[in-house]
């Protein structure tokens, strides 16, 4: 495993990492390991453990051992302790965790400041809003990775080439405003988002820009969150799944029906993106899980709420008809009521 030293190949950005888990803990990390000015945001005993021993990355991209980090506690966050002000927040914090890490952050944003939530939904974003920050703070992003944190702390990437999407939201508070006005607010994202985009290249992480955001974060959806309500309600494994047609029917039929919402709610999602969807599942290994599916068999708190749990208000609010998600949604319920 190799050691590693802070270089001076980074950029001027100061990047904040919210949320030290497996996605939070391997992207910063490469950022970190590259020199870019990164500070990471843990709490108790991740907190303390970062604090005394740094951060490591196993990885079939290359190990790595970060023996000392910058990082602050989530519980005493104020703008006096970063050095500098943070140019990217990126939130890497479970659902259920987002409205705390928000209130969190909140002091950290300035008007140049740039939050990305790399999360499992597909509304974090309105959520963050709805919370006081400006959209115009506010940049969509997903993180694709097959990783997870051992007890120990150690990061371990296992497979697929880790990636990370980024795009602009539409300027909807914009909608009312000139024609110049709303390209100027456009080319400055695509400024900022090719600066992110660049430190990010640099730090040998895959990356891509979408002109569609909302259409990339619901194509990661109906794949994790389809195959995680079944997988959960069903209690089965991929491979397990594989083996009844009839549970492979309803896999398909959960990820039209999810589609069907995404589409009712303006994205452009089309037949070719639940084929894609299908084709990659099937090429995934027959013991796959999702982290869901282990959480609520764990009896610990879970990805329920916006995985499951959204959609289906979603499917009620929009008068769609959704068997299959409606009866995973109560088998959830209920056993998760035990």
């Amino acid at each position: 495993m190799s050691k590693n030293k802070f270089n001076s190949k980074g950029s001027e950005m100061h990047f904040v990492i919210v949320g030290c888990g497996a996605v939070g803990g391997y992207f910063g990390g490469r950022l970190a390991q590259y020199g870019e000015n990164v500070t990471f945001v843990a709490r108790g005993k991740q907190f303390q453990s970062m604090q005394a021993s740094g951060l490591t990355i196993n990885s079939i991209d290359g190990d790595v051992t970060l023996d000392k980090v910058n990082v602050l506690d989530a519980e005493n966050l104020t703008v006096e302790s970063l050095v500098t002000p943070a140019d990217v927040i990126f939130l890497c914090v479970k659902s259920y965790q987002l409205l705390s890490a928000i209130a969190q952050i909140k002091p950290l944003i300035h008007e140049n400041t740039r939050v990305i939530p790399l999360l499992n939904g597909v509304n974090a974003a309105d959520v963050i809003q709805e919370q006081g920050v400006r959209p115009e703070n506010i940049f969509g992003g997903l993180a694709k990775i097959i990783a997870e944190k051992t007890t120990e702390g150690v990061i371990k990437h296992t497979g697929a080439k880790p990636h990370i999407t980024l795009g602009a939201f539409t300027h909807k508070n914009l909608a009312h405003e000139s024609k110049e006005l709303v390209l100027m607010a456009k080319t400055a994202d695509t400024g900022r988002l090719s600066n992110i985009a660049k430190c990010l290249k640099l730090a040998g992480i895959s990356v891509g820009v979408t002109s569609d955001i909302e259409l990339a974060l619901w194509r990661k959806f109906i794949f994790v969150a389809a195959w995680g309500a079944l997988a959960s309600a069903r209690k089965l494994n991929l491979g397990e799944m594989r083996t009844q047609s009839h549970i492979e029917f309803l896999l398909e039929r959960i990820i039209n029906e999810y589609a069907d919402i995404a589409r009712k709610m303006g994205v452009n999602l089309n037949n070719k993106h639940i084929k894609e969807t299908l084709t990659f599942l099937s090429r995934l290994p027959e013991t796959s899980e999702t982290s869901m599916q282990r959480d609520i068999a764990a009896g610990q708190q879970s990805e329920f709420d916006i995985l499951v749990a959204y959609p289906m208000a979603q499917v009620t609010a929009l008068n769609l008809s959704a068997p299959v998600l409606t009866q995973c949604y109560q088998k959830l319920i209920a056993s998760m009521s035990k």
